[in-house]
């Protein structure tokens, strides 16, 4: 079947995906369902920072001495749904990170973690309510012995989020809250986020706010001075990734291309506009996505029932030939079997196959005139009886 070769060609590249992305690109935060949909998803992501966000609500501190951080993520990503209801997702990451400060540049560059999780429609109303799970997996965790700029948090997380959005035609609503468990000590989040989405022929643009809050105390809190002093060796300063108790409010502004029904373009960009133990900054990225539809594999291509050959001008039956002249052999047959002639040299004695021949009926000499005579006669006798 089609569908079948379809999935062997996908299933080396889908392996490729797994083994390489960052939560932001990787999921939509509008979530849609087509059934035998797989989306196949690279973006990247660029931030860059030169001040902190030390207490929610003061603004911003430029890091000292003119030191900055940077960071691109380049994202792999896979999203299959098997339904309308529900589906399954997997990313990795590949991160580079620079910091500079007036005493060294130092960078990192690796695979730094992988993600995996599903989501699913639990209601469909008035709203649409969409619960998500994943886990994180770190390829790379933190050393506080070591001297390499910091690309990732490092440590396993556990999430879950409840999504609530409205489809109104032209324009879309969404909003969701949801818990992460840290690992290692750090410090719970609780994420959360609004967006509108406007819809115009194959484009959409839209906008989002979305943040983090901490709701538990990293088991560092009572020494964050040292937890800041790493930061200051390798990060010039910044919050990005390993501080304490982080808190976050960000935005993101994209413009979404469909390019058609198996293409799509984004770009996105945003800003940092408040937190607390983060780092303050701006990001820019984008993804090209390729939708493929397993759908196609069920479509089964009609044939006939008959193989019936192409009607041709009727021709005049030649004589001694019967109005059925033009389904004859040499309409209907092949070259192939007109040509047929049943093999008899397989040393069988081919006599025995022979029909018997039949005995011929005498035919009588009396002709018809004389059994009419007769008949007569024996008519004549019965009237003169009576």
């Amino acid at each position: 079947m089609k569908m079948a070769n379809n999935l062997q060609c996908l299933s080396a590249f889908l392996v490729t995906l797994l083994m390489a992305g960052s939560v932001a690109n990787a999921l939509d935060n509008y979530k849609e369902f087509r059934r035998d949909r797989w989306d196949f998803e690279l973006g990247t992501n660029f931030f860059y920072s030169t001040a902190n966000y030390e207490t929610f609500g003061e603004g911003s501190s430029n890091l000292t001495s003119g030191n900055h951080y940077q960071l691109l993520d380049v994202d792999f990503s896979t999203r299959y749904m098997p339904s309308r209801t529900w589906s399954v997702f997997g990313s990795g990451t590949f991160s580079s990170a620079e910091s500079k400060s007036s005493v060294a540049t130092r960078t990192n560059t690796s695979f730094s973690d992988v993600m995996g999780g599903f989501d699913f429609l639990a209601y469909d109303g008035i709203v649409q309510l969409v619960p998500e799970f994943g886990i994180l997996v770190p390829l790379q965790e933190v050393d506080p012995a070591g001297d390499d700029a910091l690309n990732s948090e490092g440590v396993f997380e556990l999430w879950g989020r409840l999504i609530a959005q409205k489809d109104f035609g032209s324009a879309r609503i969404y909003g969701w809250a949801g818990f992460d468990y840290r690992a290692d000590g750090r410090s719970s989040l609780v994420p959360w986020g609004g967006g509108l989405q406007l819809k115009a022929n194959a484009f959409r643009f839209g906008g989002e706010i979305f943040g983090s809050q901490s709701v538990t105390d990293d088991t560092d809190t009572s020494k964050q001075y040292v937890r800041n002093a790493y930061l200051q060796n390798v990060n010039a300063g910044s919050y990005k990734f390993y501080s304490v108790n982080p808190s976050s409010i960000d935005t993101q502004f994209y413009a979404t291309w469909m390019v058609n029904s198996k293409w799509t373009m984004q770009v996105n960009g945003g800003t940092t506009i408040a937190g607390e133990n983060a780092a303050a900054g701006y990001h820019v990225g984008g993804f090209v996505r390729y939708s493929f539809d397993m759908s196609e594999g069920y479509h089964q291509e009609s044939y006939p029932l008959y193989n019936t050959p192409p009607s041709s001008p009727a021709t005049a039956a030649p004589s001694g030939k019967s109005n059925m002249y033009n389904r004859s052999d040499s309409e209907i047959s092949t070259p192939n079997t007109r040509q047929f002639r049943e093999a008899t040299d397989d040393g069988v004695d081919q006599s025995q196959f022979k029909p018997r021949p039949t005995k011929k009926k005498k035919k009588s000499n009396m002709n018809i005139q004389e059994q009419l005579d007769r008949t007569e006669f024996e008519v004549e006798l019965k009237r003169g009886g009576n």
